[in-house]
């Protein structure tokens, strides 16, 4: 099997998640959006392996500041296009590489987490060699929109 690379790219994007309305009043819930973010272009017959991904994801309210007792979880990971669940886990996810997580709150409203995560096994793109990202927002009783802002350097090989 013939390998190139490593090769290594920077990313950068933004996203404002607020949550969806709960059935409570005054409560927001969750809400994640998954994009494409880059597809990579192999020489023929090769496909995309992930081999580290290193930088950080921020996270703030957008407009104000959390009301006191208020919290949101907010999350950032990559993952292939390959169907979300696991062959082998009950509760797994086998097609993501990477995943954050952090918590923003009334004492701490912004929120920056480093990473350098190498990927030992996994990070093989599917044939379509997209690289998905997807974030989220969870449990967010703030009621405030929030800005999230993955950067990032991948390090990546054909194979």
């Amino acid at each position: 099997m013939a390998i190139s690379g490593p090769y290594s790219t920077a990313v950068n994007f933004s996203i404002d998640l607020a949550g969806n309305p709960d059935t409570r009043p005054g409560v927001w819930g969750s809400s994640g959006f998954a994009q494409n973010i880059t597809t990579f272009s192999p020489p023929s017959g090769q496909r995309v392996r992930i081999v580290r991904v290193y930088g950080d994801f921020i996270g703030f309210p957008k407009s104000g500041v959390p009301r006191a007792g208020t919290s949101c979880e907010i999350g950032w990971g990559l993952k292939t296009t390959a169907p979300d669940g696991s062959a082998r886990l009950s509760n797994g996810y086998d097609n993501s590489f990477v995943w954050l997580q952090d918590v923003i709150t009334s004492n701490s409203w912004s929120s920056r987490a480093a990473f350098d995560h190498v990927v030992e096994v996994g990070g093989l793109l599917e044939p379509d060699h997209k690289m998905i990202s997807q974030t989220f927002v969870a449990l967010n009783t703030t009621g405030l929109t929030i800005h999230m802002e993955p950067t990032f350097t991948v390090v990546y090989r054909f194979e």
